[in-house]
């Protein structure tokens, strides 16, 4: 029998599990308050489903041995998706919702195994608007989301902004035969690949610019305006950035645009942004999201209102970063329930529940207790802070 759990799962231990589902809590709390209602769609799903009109690829998806072809959600927006344009395609749009659920992602290994990389992670969808309000809302709901958490303040947070067109319009500069390794080159940020490309010297430099053109979100688009000229994508990031660029100092958030912005996952059509935290060893991806109105035509039987955004946050990676330990700041106390007599075991249940009544953790003894030393081991093996004897 093999004794580890499979490649890329984890045990969590009991404070890890406390610990996420706190913060799971604030979040859930701070989504209802900004008028989003819970929905729990399905781990498995159909393949067609996961692989989200083409988004997502095939062999990112961990498969379900069954009669039909079905895997693991890898994320969860299209799940929901699915789900708004079905059982809630009557609905009024705009749609709000928040989930919080495991994911399953797929990854191949060195050895050309499969790693499973198991992930906790909560979210905002809004579907059913195009206005750019609809982005503002989603990115303001994401900066005060790092509010309610209190991550600890020596980790600088990053929010990185792009736009898929803005990509796009960068790569409409280019040969056609060209474009797909040129997007590689600038989404991977891959100066090696770049030195080899066989493009002239000149070419070879306006690339490496692009690459570099990542900074404070008024530069960036002075610099892209200058290059390409007025344009509906550059005009409208501007209005955005006149909004949370502030809203996001206050919190002590830089905000930076990165028109070279790439994704994991092919959704996302428009706003694209990740909120990136600084470590001890590398920047880590605390949160994601961007707008997917492709994806929701994809998955509407009508044309209508089919547009969307929403964002993802990554808790088991969260939770190492917060300070806050209140499910240790709270009441503490845990209190062994302890008896002599086999006989006292009623009433020493009678006497838990009076504990639980008052919301303090308690624990009865499955056994009685005769000697000193029995009851200090089950007093420690039971991590209580004080004792009760039942007569």
């Amino acid at each position: 029998m093999t004794l580890q759990p499979a490649s890329g799962a984890r045990d969590l231990n009991p404070q890890q599990v406390r610990k996420n589902h706190l913060i799971a809590s604030k979040l859930s709390s701070l989504y209802q308050l900004w008028g989003y209602e819970r929905i729990s769609p399905p781990h498995i799903e159909r393949l067609d489903t996961l692989m989200a009109a083409g988004g997502i690829s095939n062999n990112e998806i961990l498969k379900i041995v069954s009669d039909e072809p079905l895997g693991l959600r890898p994320e969860i927006t299209a799940s929901i998706v699915r789900a708004a344009s079905t059982r809630f395609d009557e609905y009024e749009r705009p749609l709000r919702f928040w989930s919080t659920g495991t994911s399953f992602k797929c990854n191949q290994s060195i050895d050309g195994g499969i790693d499973i990389e198991e992930s906790f992670q909560s979210g905002v969808e809004l579907i059913g608007t195009k206005a750019i309000n609809a982005e503002i809302e989603l990115l303001s709901l994401l900066i005060e989301s790092l509010e309610v958490i209190e991550i600890d303040q020596k980790y600088k947070m990053t929010l990185l902004i792009g736009n898929t067109y803005l990509l796009e319009l960068i790569l409409s500069s280019f040969d056609s035969t060209r474009k797909d390794q040129i997007k590689n080159i600038l989404c991977d940020l891959d100066y090696i690949e770049l030195s080899t490309l066989d493009v002239k010297d000149e070419i070879r430099m306006f690339i490496k610019n692009i690459m570099n053109m990542r900074g404070t979100p008024e530069k960036v688009l002075t610099n892209l305006k200058n290059i390409y000229g007025s344009n509906s994508y550059i005009d409208n990031l501007r209005e955005l950035f006149t909004i949370i660029e502030p809203f996001a100092k206050e919190k002590g958030i830089e905000v930076q645009l990165d028109p070279t912005l790439g994704t994991k996952y092919k959704l996302y059509s428009g706003l694209t942004f990740s909120l990136v935290s600084s470590s001890s060893s590398a920047p880590i991806i605390l949160a994601k999201g961007g707008r997917y109105d492709d994806l929701v035509k994809k998955f509407s039987s009508s044309n209508q209102n089919c547009f969307g955004i929403g964002f993802s946050i990554g808790i088991d990676k969260i939770r190492e970063l917060v300070t806050s330990n209140e499910e240790v700041k709270g009441n503490n106390e845990k209190v062994l329930i302890a008896y002599k007599q086999s006989a006292s075991l009623y009433k020493a249940l009678k006497q838990q529940k009076e504990w639980h009544n008052k919301g303090i953790i308690s624990v009865i003894s499955h056994e009685p207790l005769k000697t000193n030393d029995a009851t200090n081991q089950l007093l420690k093996s039971n991590r209580c802070t004080k004792i009760e004897w039942i007569d």
